[in-house]
């Protein structure tokens, strides 16, 4: 049951005052009866909200509470990336040659399974007759007698070719390929196509079949040397010569600064004859 208290006012009117509400009831002398409600409290009906008196948490301290777990997020990730990257990345390449080769061969020319049989048998090829591979090519084969050596030959020797196989480097006038009379320069990956290379030993045979010919190389001395040391090949040599080469430890994931050399000398092979 509601009380009501009366409240001292004006003759003519009566006030109540309900406990709990803060509402004012009021009746005037005509009987009407009006209600007054204390500032800031709004009608059921009057489709108006009042203002806020009072502002909730601080904005910037909100933003620094939330922010700060993020970018600490952030930066971690940033510093696991940095640290790693160098360790996934072979993985990487690795996973793009499964997953994207099918995709490369439509980007290349592979002479050596259509060419491979047109000159074969040839002691000397003349120059007007070959088929001179474009970066991206493949042309051959590669094998090594005693490891597990065994890898489709590519012209070039950017990530695309390591990729896929072993590369021959393209970009000196000293650097040929097979029967060219010149230093012959392969590379390939330590943990894939060139993972073999630490396997051989001296008089091993090296076979190269490409689509022009058949060859065959002695391997005759292996050593470690830095990956920038200019001593480790002679590009100014006229006579039939292989250099391999790959990252050193064998079991080193990302960038080495050593590499481990194998060089071999010519035993056969067409030559090619720059002249006709």
């Amino acid at each position: 049951m509601a009380v009501y208290r009366r409240e001292n006012q004006p003759a003519g009117t009566q006030r109540y005052h309900r406990p709990g509400t803060g509402s004012i009831s009021s009746h005037s002398p005509n009987g009407a009866r009006t209600i007054r409600r204390p500032e800031g409290q709004h009608s059921r009906n009057s489709g108006k909200m009042p203002s806020p008196t009072r502002k909730g948490p601080g904005g910037k301290k909100a933003w620094i509470f939330l922010g700060t777990p993020v970018l600490f997020c952030v930066l971690t990730l940033g510093a696991l990336f940095a640290i790693g990257a160098p360790t996934v990345s072979p993985y990487i390449g690795l996973a793009k040659y499964f997953f994207n080769s099918q995709q490369e061969q439509t980007d290349s020319t592979n002479l050596y399974e259509q060419l491979k049989s047109d000159l074969e048998g040839l002691t000397s090829i003349p120059l007007s007759q070959l088929v001179y591979p474009n970066k991206g090519d493949q042309y051959g084969r590669i094998t090594v007698e005693n490891t597990t050596v065994d890898a489709p030959l590519y012209y070039g020797d950017s990530t695309k070719e390591l990729n896929r196989g072993v590369a021959t480097y393209a970009d000196s006038k000293g650097a040929g390929i097979p029967g060219e009379s010149m230093t012959v320069l392969l590379a390939g990956h330590n943990n894939t196509f060139f993972n073999g290379l630490q396997d051989v030993k001296e008089g091993d045979i090296v076979h190269v079949d490409t689509h022009y010919g058949r060859y065959e190389y002695r391997i005759t001395e292996m050593k470690v040397a830095d990956y920038n040391d200019e001593t480790t090949y002679d590009f100014s040599r006229t006579d039939e010569n292989l250099i391999m080469y790959t990252c050193y430890p064998f079991d080193a994931l990302g960038f080495t600064p050593q590499r481990y050399f194998v060089y071999a000398e010519y035993v056969s092979g067409p030559m090619i004859d720059k002249e006709s």
